[in-house]
């Protein structure tokens, strides 16, 4: 129990440290930039799986493990051993990751800027009416009890700390690389409604071969009811404070926010959503910004 404690009391402090990082705190700024400058050295193949928080980061993760391995977890002591979450794992991580093989695969919640300027990152994507809602299911299941939606709601607007800050500001900060060479755009419900599609594409962009008879493990391998069937091995932090039993992974479904939310909290979301198209510089019915929509689905 005691060591459970202090790897908990390890975690937090370093979850706490990428909050700060993200939500622009200078002195983390000049730490991680120290690292990423002189200790951190890129690979024209690394791969870096970047979201906000719950917008399906841990799916995209395993569908690469799934693509560059023989996707068998029981190999791994958790998904972070293959895929380390970047800037979490920036105190001593420099010969950690110089040891992992070929293309390196890591998770990273950042905006833009703070990421290395080479290789290839993925971009996802999520309605954040759903990712509102799923983070205060994690949210409330972090802390082990209820909380209220509205003033979580209040504090996600603003930028929720325990998420590193602002969707609306992280999604601003990736839109202008949308058509870059170096970054695929993958959106949730896409990823979702057509699973080999989206495999398909991102082994495309990430150069990576996929043998027809590899496709049917990596589907299944995918899908949530195997990725339920594994959670300890995708999630082991969360377990480090909740009961096992209730597991990190959600339903997973599109649409849970328009099913849950009141329609003066989307109403909320919407108004967000509009400023948010105004200050990419377009407006939510252009083609080019569909997913905006606060109306849509």
């Amino acid at each position: 129990m005691k060591n459970l404690h202090v790897r908990w009391l390890g975690a937090r402090l370093r979850i706490l440290s990428w909050a700060a990082l993200a939500a622009g705190s200078a002195r983390a700024a000049v730490q991680f930039l120290s690292f990423v400058l002189v200790e951190f050295r890129p690979r024209a193949d690394d791969l870096f799986v970047c979201s906000f928080p719950k917008s399906g980061t841990t799916l995209m993760q395993m569908m690469l493990f799934q693509l560059t391995t023989d996707g068998d977890v029981e190999r791994i002591p958790h998904l972070d051993a293959f895929s380390p979450w970047f800037e979490l794992d920036l105190a001593d991580s420099a010969s950690s990751f110089e040891a992992l093989p070929s293309p390196r695969i890591f998770k990273t919640h950042l905006k833009r800027r703070w990421l290395p300027r080479q290789g290839k990152l993925i971009y996802l994507v999520r309605d954040v009416r759903d990712v509102a809602v799923s983070a205060y299911h994690h949210c409330a299941l972090i802390n082990g009890r209820e909380i209220q939606l509205d003033p979580f709601l209040e504090r996600f607007l603003r930028g929720h700390p325990m998420f590193g800050g602002s969707w609306f500001r992280h999604l601003e900060s990736w839109w202008p690389h949308r058509g870059d060479p170096d970054v695929l755009f993958v959106e949730y419900d896409e990823m979702i409604a057509d699973l080999e599609g989206t495999i398909r594409r991102v082994a495309a962009f990430c150069g990576l071969p996929v043998p027809e008879t590899e496709m049917p493990r990596i589907l299944e391998r995918c899908g949530i009811a195997y990725m339920k069937a594994h959670g300890d091995k995708l999630d082991p932090r969360l377990h480090l404070t909740a009961p096992r039993e209730q597991g990190f992974l959600g339903r997973g479904r599109p649409g849970t926010g328009r099913r849950e939310l009141s329609p003066r909290q989307q109403a909320l979301l919407h108004d967000r959503l509009a400023e948010l198209a105004r200050d990419l510089g377009g407006s939510p019915e252009e083609p080019a910004l569909p997913w905006l929509r606060p109306e849509s689905g």
